[in-house]
């Protein structure tokens, strides 16, 4: 049948995962993945060995701290003193061991809660100030993505799988096969906020969780609709809930997977008696025992709503995932980079053209930009993908094509971009043409908007170099503290009298809108 799957084991993650990169790095190094999840937050520490063509990221060493996140969140979705604190100490535990880390060695995610979390950005504040790292909020389809890294490369042998992912505030629901996921979701129902929605005070009877399977299986419909349509021959689960409730079922059972009768079994095994002195459920840790009847109330409505009949565990997850991308783009093989090409193509964008606007616009950005090595690259990275990206929309109409590529780039599927990233990356896209005004709002600090200015000259030199000639003279940019000045050949513009109109015109935005005190165009 389209979604059963008749393994009889639980899958752990043994085997060091295989990367393939192009370009060497180092015999042997250290990196590490921290992820913010909704229940937990968990450092995973890798060790990479060889340089090949395929060298392997062994885990070495991790650590967990139970936060329960989710469980802070009050009613206006504002985290609470107690549950910021707990999060705050977790992480202090893990800057402690990455002391002597890299920079770029360590990528740290936050996931559900800290995505809808209204004092989120404060937290984040605190968070990074503690870790002493960068904190990513990605979004649930990026989670879900990288949980198909982890355990699409864990597991290896290509089968057509359903990976299934039950954290504590989210539940993402992957389909694929080898290294290319076909549907990506991610449901806001996890073990955390379903027990307190369903489960308060850790009372479990049988009227709740009826209603909280009914309300569950309502979430999860339409994204099992497709899934049965594409099909699969292989489910996994990933992750606490998935861990511990085959757990329950292997040692507290006697079975040998978790399958439906496992899990009728561990229902009535909730019913029989308070979770904290049940001889079931007192066989798992207590934290997880805390939120164990969202978890299984969450489990069995994806068994009926996918149609499962068995799940196998499979180890790794999200931190395995952002280990091999880290990995990556260490070796040169940044996701985000397959993405801008893979959307140039979507939105047939003439990759000659987009790469000199890009190369201006880069040229222009590294004569004036100022600030930490680090920054400085990404901002710089970032723009020139914008400048790969700029001409997206007019695939729709030629008519307020940077909107059209802005609304675009917003809502585009985009592997291996954070939430702020695309963000960034739509605002530059909106700003290479056209007034100002709009981007108040969108654009903040020195090297943004020295990045709007290069994209913005970049696409206008582009505009006024035609037939054969395709590379004007690369003009000298000053920008610092609130002033600007271009310096361009004379000879240049006397051949192209529109480009000196819109020069003077472009300088003329600028202070209108007292972005800049003064943009000087000075011909040499």
């Amino acid at each position: 049948m389209t979604g059963c799957c008749t393994a009889v084991k639980a899958l752990s993650y043994s085997r060091p995962i295989i990367v393939k990169v192009l370009s060497p790095m180092s015999e042997s190094s250290l990196l590490a993945a921290i992820d913010l999840g909704s229940n937990s937050f968990r450092l995973l520490i890798a060790r990479t060995m060889g340089n090949g063509v395929a060298p392997s990221v062994r885990a070495i060493d991790s650590v967990k701290r139970s936060v329960r996140l989710a469980a802070g969140l009050d009613t206006e979705r504002r985290l609470d003193a107690d549950s910021r604190m707990r999060g705050l100490e977790a992480l202090s535990v893990f800057s402690d061991r990455l002391r002597a880390f890299a920079p770029q060695a360590v990528r740290a995610v936050a996931t559900n809660t800290l995505r809808v979390a209204q004092n989120s950005a404060d937290f984040l504040a605190d968070a990074q100030a503690v870790l002493g790292y960068p904190i990513e909020v990605i979004t649930g389809h990026e989670e879900a993505r990288l949980i198909w890294v982890g355990a699409s490369h864990a597991l290896g042998d290509g089968r057509r799988r359903l990976v299934i992912d039950i954290g504590g505030g989210s539940t993402e629901c992957i389909l694929g096969v080898h290294d290319d996921p076909l549907m990506l979701d991610s449901i806001d129902v996890g073990c955390v906020n379903t027990t307190l929605a369903h489960f308060e005070g850790g009372v479990a009877d049988e009227r709740r969780f009826d209603r909280a399977l009914r309300q569950l299986k309502q979430r999860f419909a339409p994204v099992a609709r497709r899934a049965r349509a594409l099909g699969w021959d292989h489910a996994v689960g990933t992750s606490g809930t998935a861990k511990a409730l085959s757990q329950l079922a292997r040692y507290a059972l006697g079975s040998p997977v978790l399958d439906r009768l496992a899990l009728a079994q561990l229902r009535r095994a909730l019913f029989a008696a308070p979770i904290n002195e049940s001889p079931v459920f007192t066989q798992i840790k207590p934290d997880r025992r805390a939120v164990i009847a969202g978890g299984l109330a969450v489990m069995t409505a994806v068994f009926d709503e996918f149609g499962i009949d068995t799940i196998d565990y499979c180890e790794a997850a999200l931190r395995d995932g952002i280990l091999i991308e880290l990995w990556s783009e260490l070796a040169g093989a940044d996701i985000r980079e397959q993405t801008v090409t893979r959307l140039q193509s979507r939105y047939q964008i003439d990759p000659a053209q987009s790469r000199r606007v890009a190369e201006m616009a880069c040229a222009l950005y590294d004569q004036a930009a100022r600030a930490v090595r680090e920054e400085r690259l990404e901002r710089r990275a970032l723009l020139g993908w914008a400048a790969r990206l700029a001409d997206a929309g007019r695939i729709i109409a030629d008519e307020n094509y940077h909107r059209h590529a802005a609304y675009m780039l917003r809502h585009a599927d985009m592997p291996g971009f954070n939430d702020a990233e695309q963000g960034a990356l739509s605002a530059l896209v909106l700003a290479q043409t056209g007034g100002l005004r709009k981007l108040r709002g969108l654009v903040a600090g020195e090297l943004a908007w020295l990045s709007v200015l290069a994209l913005r000259l970049a696409v206008l030199l582009e505009r006024h170099s035609t037939g054969d000639e395709r590379a004007p003279p690369l003009p000298a940019l000053f920008f610092r503290q609130g002033s600007a000045r271009i310096e361009i050949a004379r000879d240049w513009l006397d051949a192209h009298p529109e480009a000196r109109e819109d020069f003077a015109d472009e300088s003329a935005r600028w202070t209108e809108q007292r972005l800049l005190t003064q943009l000087e165009i000075r011909e040499l």
